[in-house]
């Protein structure tokens, strides 16, 4: 089970469930579905005269690949499939509607319990919009994961 604070394209909080399928000395492989809400956006932070975006909701779907499970830092990749729905002015994505698509995310945790990591993830999403135009959309995002095993 996990959780994460999430920036951009708005600031938001996740929450997500994991199942390690193989593991040895070297690494971990686990499926993982993440929800990610953000209704956040920096204008609410800063007022910089930009119109603020609206609410960001998504979901992935995947797997999570972490080097030395063992070690006390491993480094960590996520790759799978994304959906999310975008409403009102979004920032980074200009339309708001439902997109799908896949992302990728690289990062490292460090272990601060037996049962506790925590760490910073940057993936990047490549989605297009459901039943409109076929334009594929670049959306990074930055996690900052903390994670509970049993």
């Amino acid at each position: 089970m996990g959780g994460s604070l999430s920036a951009v394209p708005n600031i938001g909080l996740s929450l997500a469930g994991g199942q390690v399928f193989q593991r040895d000395e070297k690494k971990e492989w686990s499926f993982e579905l993440e929800m990610t809400h953000q209704p956040w956006d920096d204008e609410d932070l800063v007022g910089d005269g930009n119109p603020a975006a609206g609410d960001l909701t998504q979901f992935h779907m995947g797997v999570k690949r972490s080097s030395d499970p063992l070690g006390q830092r491993h480094w960590t990749q996520r790759y799978g499939f994304a959906w999310f729905r975008a409403r009102g002015a979004p920032n980074i994505i200009q339309e708001p509607g439902d997109y799908a698509g896949l992302y990728a995310g690289f990062g490292f945790e460090t272990q601060l319990t037996e049962s506790v990591s925590m760490g910073p993830e940057l993936s990047l999403t490549s989605a297009t919009m459901e039943g409109g135009k076929k334009d594929f959309q670049w959306i990074p995002q930055l996690n900052w994961h903390i994670t509970w095993s049993f």
